[in-house]
C-alpha cells in the first residue's frame, strides 16, 4: 500500500515539473508569435514605402498608369518567386 501512495505522489510531482515546463515553453511560444506578428507589420509598411519610391521613380519617366504596372508586375514576380521558394522548402 505504502508503494502505491509513493508512486501516485511521484506521478504527481511528475505532472507538476511537466507543467510548470510546458506553461514556460507556451509564454516563449506567444511572445515570439506576438513579435513575429509585430516584425511582420513593420515588414509590409516597409514593402508599402519601397514600392511607393519605385513608383515615383518611374512616374518620373513613364505616364502614372505605366508606372503603376510595372511596379506592380515586379512586385508580383518578386512575390511569386517567393512563393515558389517557400513551396520548394515545404516539399
Amino acid at each position: 500500500m505504502e508503494t502505491l501512495v509513493r508512486l501516485g505522489v511521484a506521478t504527481a510531482e511528475l505532472f507538476e515539473a511537466e507543467a510548470r515546463v510546458f506553461r514556460r515553453s507556451l509564454v516563449r511560444l506567444a511572445a515570439a508569435a506576438g513579435i513575429g506578428l509585430l516584425l511582420i507589420v513593420i515588414a509590409l509598411a516597409g514593402l508599402g514605402f519601397l514600392l511607393s519610391g519605385l513608383f515615383m521613380l518611374a512616374e518620373l519617366k513613364l505616364p502614372p498608369s505605366a508606372a503603376a504596372i510595372l511596379v506592380g508586375v515586379g512586385a508580383m514576380l518578386v512575390a511569386g518567386l517567393g512563393l515558389l521558394g517557400v513551396k520548394r522548402l515545404v516539399t
